[in-house]
């Protein structure tokens, strides 16, 4: 098999800016952000991309659109793809967090796979979930990008 796979990051956010957790907040990307994702477009649609599977988050579908008009894919949209969902986190910074939820905070800081934020998501479930798309994602695709 010569499967190669990209994790692209979305671009950025007004979270990206401030530090702030907007794990399943869905906020716009910025004019950079929108920028970032016109030059990755640009940058790499000449791999021979076969598929573009993209978390439902307004931000990475803006971030992935530009690359998947220029080569002409269509976006396979996976919940499983989502980002971290941070509880009572959402929208708060990490001193603000720190400070509401210290040792909870610690203990997620310390091991994020088995301790959660403040009525959030534990790592080993973000993977449990992602793990079923890239299975799906190597059943699907044998070689490409």
């Amino acid at each position: 098999m010569n499967l190669k796979l990209y994790f692209i990051r979305h671009g950025e956010t007004t979270y990206s800016k401030t530090g702030g957790y907007c794990g399943i907040l869905d906020p716009e990307l910025t004019p950079e952000g929108l920028e970032m994702a016109e030059q990755f477009a640009k940058t790499h649609s000449s791999l021979n991309w076969t598929a573009a599977y993209v978390s439902p988050m307004k931000r990475t579908i803006a971030t992935a659109k530009p690359l998947c008009d220029a080569v002409g894919l269509e976006m396979q949209i996976r919940d499983g793809l989502k980002e971290i969902a941070y509880g009572k986190w959402e929208g708060e910074t990490p001193e603000t967090v720190n400070r509401n939820y210290h040792d909870e905070y610690v203990r997620w800081l310390t091991d994020p796979g088995w301790n959660s934020p403040t009525g959030g998501e534990k790592g080993i479930d973000i993977a449990r979930r992602s793990s079923q798309v890239i299975q799906e994602i190597q059943d699907n695709h044998e070689t490409g990008y």
